[in-house]
């Protein structure tokens, strides 16, 4: 097959195109795979907690969604004196000292912040006392 000069610049274009789409992708994964992800769902009266082993020191983001017909409320020490960002219906919050949040019926927030501190770390409800779950982060050394 032979190409011209503007084949050949087709064909050197198309190879920068692909290496530069299969770049972003490679970037993509490796930053969507940087953020630790717990998935909380409110429903019933319950806590329902979805996540892979928690790692210290790593971008955390926890996504509570509330199932249930009631409002609820997902409150925890664990972002005490910790930089947060809330987002919440488009708004987005953030700073140091954020206790949860409050979810009306069929409503979203995600949590994000760093896990600093092993241990174990309880959430609750305010407004419905019973209702509790927790996240475990153990350090590398406790393992």
């Amino acid at each position: 097959m032979i190409l011209g000069k503007t084949g050949m610049q087709w064909r050197r274009l198309g190879m920068v195109l692909t290496m530069a789409s299969l770049a972003w992708m490679y970037g993509t994964a490796l930053v969507a795979q940087s953020e630790q992800v717990v998935d909380v769902t409110i429903k019933d009266f319950r806590f329902v907690t979805k996540q892979s082993p928690l790692r210290l020191g790593f971008p955390t983001a926890i996504t509570v969604r509330n199932e249930d017909a009631e409002r609820h409320d997902f409150s925890s020490t664990m972002f005490e004196g910790i930089p947060t960002q809330v987002e919440k219906d488009g708004v987005i919050v953030y700073g140091r000292g954020v206790g949860g949040v409050y979810l009306d019926p069929k409503q979203s927030a995600t949590i994000r912040f760093d896990m600093t501190r092993p241990g174990r770390h309880v959430f609750r409800c305010s407004i419905h006392p019973t209702m509790s779950g927790e996240l475990l982060l153990l350090s590398a050394e406790a393992v």
